[in-house]
């Protein structure tokens, strides 16, 4: 009778001691949700660093990649300018003129080509805008004919909304004035000193382009 007592506390206890366990090593169902909300949580969190870095370097890449296509477009003209020749053709009448075309929208010259692109010898090069596109047309230059051989033609740069070409030099032999820039070159005497190219693109900034056409040991002067 004595040890009754004894064995009951004992017993509830024991109860207690194993509900505190239970409660300790395992988890209430609200305790679960609030784990798995606050994992989600957690998980949004990192999906949207996630998203907001690729987003980053994806258009990190696109800005480097236009960047480096302006670079290359800027690198051709600026070759194929500075390699072009002062070429001079005659008429039945033996009147000099010197074969270039310089507009607002366009321009055209004599110049060698990238090896890639012509078969070695002269070109007639042209440079315009067309269907948002900056073209480059060529075709082998032949004293007496203007329309010889195929003419190729090859986007160089796209996404381009406007073009403006300036010329700066003296348009005649006898100018007294001081050189200047001139929207149209209007001599059959010479070739402007200085081109510049300005471009207005859908995406991103076009630095001016300003070339020299250099003159003497380049020289050719070919008739017909």
């Amino acid at each position: 009778m004595n040890g009754r007592p004894w064995a009951m506390a004992n017993t509830h206890r024991c109860s207690r001691r194993y509900a505190r366990n239970r409660r300790q090593t395992g988890f209430t169902l609200l305790e679960l949700i609030v784990a798995i909300t606050l994992m989600g949580l957690v998980l949004v969190v990192l999906y949207s660093g996630l998203r907001l870095g690729l987003n980053g370097w994806d258009h990190g890449e696109r800005r480097a990649e236009a960047t480096n296509r302006l670079r290359l477009a800027q690198e051709f003209l600026r070759r194929q300018l500075t390699q072009s020749l002062t070429v001079y053709q005659f008429d039945e009448k033996r009147k000099k003129s010197v074969v270039f075309a310089g507009r607002s929208d366009g321009i055209e010259l004599i110049t060698p080509m990238l090896t890639q692109l012509g078969q070695g010898g002269l070109y007639r090069l042209r440079i315009e805008l067309g269907d948002s596109r900056l073209w480059i047309r060529w075709r082998p230059y032949l004293p007496d004919d203007p329309n010889a051989g195929e003419e190729r033609e090859s986007v160089l740069l796209e996404g381009v909304s406007g073009i403006e070409w300036a010329y700066f030099g003296f348009e005649q032999d006898n100018d007294q004035e001081s050189p200047r820039w001139h929207s149209e070159w209007a001599s059959t005497e010479r070739r402007p000193l200085l081109v510049r190219l300005n471009l207005n693109l859908f995406d991103g900034s076009w630095p001016d382009l300003v070339v020299a056409l250099t003159e003497g040991r380049e020289q050719q002067r070919l008739s017909f």
